[in-house]
Order: C-alpha cells, then sequence, then structure tokens
C-alpha cells in the first residue's frame, strides 16, 4: 500500500448512519481506515455506530466525535455543528458516507448516495399510496432530498452501475463525478469454521433487513397465511427492534390473522453478530421494492444459504442465478417458492454453488472493497485538490 508524502486529513460524516445496511458499510470502512497511515481523520458518528465501534479503534482516532440523532426540523442545527467541527480542523475532504447531508462543507465533499425511493419514485408512490399526507410529505421531502444532494455533494459514490445510472437520469448528477464501489461482506463471514447443526425440522427463513417502508416486510403476514395453509413449518426471524413501533405493528396484524406465532426479531443486532444469524437459518428472503444495494445478497452466498429475494433490476443485476425471484406484491409467488425450494434439495444445492460464483462477478472481497474506497478517495485528493 503506497503511502502519501503528506497525510490527508479528512473528516467522515457518519452521523445519519443509524440503522440497517448503512452501520454495517459505516462500520467496516471505519476498521479499515483508521489502520491507514496515509489519512489523519475526523471522525463524526451517529449514537447507533457509536455502541458498535470498539473503545480501543475510537482511542486510535486523533479527533472523535458522537453526535445525537436529530429529527428532520432540526438537521440545520446540526449543520451548524458540523460546520464548527470542520472549521476547527480543516480538513482536505469530506466524506460522508451516506447522504445527503444537510450542510455544505467548505472541503470538497464526497457523498455515498443510497436513497432508492429518489431514484424510483413509482415504488414510492405506491408504497405510500394509502396515506395521501405521507404520499405528498414524502414526495416533498425526496424532492428536497435531491436538492441537498446536487447542492452539497462534489462526487457520489455508489454500489452498482445501475443505481449510477439512476443518480445520473433522476438527479442530472455528472457521470464522471460518480465512482462505482461494489458491495461486500464483513470480513468475519470468511470463517467457515463452527458452522452450526439444526435439529429441528422447522424451517428457518431470515430476513436480515431493518424497517423501512419500502423493505415490505408487512406482506410476509400474508405470506404465514398462506403457509399456515399448506401446514408449512416455518419461522420468520427479523432483525427488527423488539420494542419498536414498527415490530408492534407487524404484531398485532400477525395476531389478528393468528399467524403472531410465526414471527419472531432478533431485535437490533452488533454487525459481528450477523454471521451467526445467517448460519442459524435455512433460507434468505428479502421482499424488498426497491434498493440501491443491499449486503444482504453476498452475505447469503458468501454463508452457503439460499436467497429469495424480488424480481427487480437491481436484484437481476447483483444476483444473476444465484438466487430465487419473486413478485414482491404477490403473497401466493413469495409462499410457492418458498415451499419449492424448501422441498427441493438438489435445486438449494444448485443455488448455492451459483451463489458462489456469482460472488466472484458481481462483488468484491472486503479486502477488495476497501482497496476500492481508498483509492476513490486518493484519486480526488491528488486529481482534483
Amino acid at each position: 500500500m503506497n503511502q502519501l508524502k503528506n497525510r490527508i486529513k479528512l473528516l467522515i460524516d457518519a452521523s445519519i448512519v443509524a440503522k440497517g445496511g448503512g452501520v454495517q458499510v459505516a462500520y467496516s470502512f471505519i476498521c479499515n481506515i483508521v489502520k491507514d497511515p496515509s489519512f489523519d481523520l475526523v471522525l463524526v458518528v451517529s449514537p447507533q455506530l457509536d455502541k458498535q465501534l470498539p473503545n480501543e479503534l475510537k482511542l486510535e482516532v486523533p479527533h472523535y466525535y458522537v453526535e445525537k440523532n436529530e429529527p428532520i426540523w432540526k438537521k440545520h442545527s446540526q449543520a451548524r455543528r458540523l460546520l464548527k467541527i470542520e472549521s476547527l480542523h480543516l480538513p482536505d475532504l469530506v466524506f460522508v458516507i451516506f447522504g445527503p447531508s444537510y450542510w455544505r462543507p467548505k472541503a470538497l465533499c464526497l457523498q455515498g448516495f443510497a436513497l432508492p425511493l429518489l431514484v424510483y419514485p413509482e415504488t414510492r408512490n405506491f408504497v405510500y399510496r394509502n396515506d395521501i399526507k405521507k404520499y405528498f410529505y414524502q414526495k416533498i421531502l425526496n424532492w428536497y432530498k435531491g436538492v441537498l444532494f446536487k447542492k452539497n455533494a462534489d462526487f457520489a459514490v455508489v454500489e452498482t452501475e445501475t443505481f449510477k445510472k439512476k443518480l445520473y437520469s433522476v438527479l442530472g448528477f455528472s457521470l464522471s463525478r460518480i465512482y462505482v464501489v461494489e458491495n461486500s461482506f464483513n470480513v468475519n463471514f470468511k470463517d467457515k469454521e463452527n458452522k452450526i447443526n439444526k435439529v429441528n425440522k422447522e424451517v428457518s427463513i431470515f430476513i436480515p433487513s431493518a424497517f423501512y417502508p419500502h423493505k415490505n416486510l408487512e406482506i410476509l403476514i400474508d405470506v404465514a397465511c398462506l403457509l399456515k395453509t399448506e401446514n408449512f413449518d416455518f419461522k420468520f426471524n427479523f432483525l427488527v427492534d423488539s420494542q419498536s413501533l414498527e415490530w408492534k405493528k407487524i404484531l398485532k396484524l400477525a395476531e389478528l390473522k393468528n399467524v403472531a406465532h410465526f414471527f419472531n426479531t432478533y431485535g437490533v443486532v452488533a454487525n459481528t453478530m450477523m454471521k451467526n444469524l445467517y448460519e442459524k437459518n435455512d433460507l434468505v428472503l428479502l421482499p424488498t421494492l426497491a434498493e440501491a444495494s443491499t449486503a444482504v445478497y453476498p452475505e447469503a452466498f458468501v454463508s452457503d444459504r439460499v436467497l429469495l429475494t424480488s424480481d427487480l433490476d437491481f436484484a437481476r443485476e447483483l444476483c444473476g442465478e444465484a438466487a430465487i425471484y419473486f413478485n414482491p406484491h404477490d403473497p401466493q409467488d413469495i409462499a410457492n417458492k418458498i415451499c419449492s425450494i424448501a422441498l427441493n434439495k438438489a435445486q438449494q444445492d444448485n443455488l448455492i454453488l451459483n451463489g458462489n460464483k456469482q460472488l466472484k462477478i458481481s462483488y468484491v472481497t472486503p479486502e477488495e472493497k476497501w482497496e476500492k474506497q481508498r483509492a476513490v478517495l486518493l484519486d480526488i485528493y491528488r486529481n482534483v485538490i
């Protein structure tokens, strides 16, 4: 790894990374860059990310700040605090791990872009079709986020070519200023030892997703009703906070249809626990309606787990022949696909084999991802600043 004569002073803004795959991306990136002598770091994190980062790692960061979570009407107050941090440290470059930021750095700014409902407005309109207030609120909010991104970001980084094209076509963001760094899995997934051997016959189905409306998790209540009529022995295992309003809503709806006993949640888990949860389950299911990218696909492949996911453009690009595809609007189709693959061991083996091949086609290793992320930062520093 080549070192620079002068260290790059980099301000990393991870203040709005609070749940889901974004926390995983931020965690892995920070763990890598802290070890790199080419960078002098100023790090701003959310409380959720702060809880996951090891204390010994935090001690290695010269300037470490924890920003509280703010509602949207207080984002501009938060922006003023971030501007003060920037003016105190005068970084060469600012990297907002996932934007849009609500502040415009004085330094050049690279921002991660992963807002599917902004670039898939037809999906957003469908998700909020039954609530006119939320429909128009989301329409205005996503328009505003688009304005903020174009105003506050000099460069963007996305995880797929599909999303690069979407960012260009919807926001008009210059293709020459958009970098693509493919997603990967956490490095601890490489450890293939201590595989968990199940003793019960129940089919455990893992839904490794935080709760967002476009993740389409509530459709699994109707799927559970259909599986129940087939006397299919199963359990849906989620990653939704058990004390959250979203989980309570899911359980309430499931109770009304007498299927709540098929629903379980592990709650919000540490990044280091994900490998173990994949191994505890038989199938991996993602019924999403829109996605920028997701670590679920490579994690399922590297864990040798059968993946079922929505039949949408980004999924086809990333999974190829390594997944079972279903119509995310059709509970019957989802239920049929679950039953079919659960009873077909030969097809399972073939999908797992294809998944191992797909890892090499669509994804990079954790080490390669870090090298690509580093290369983006160096390219901007060397050729633009």
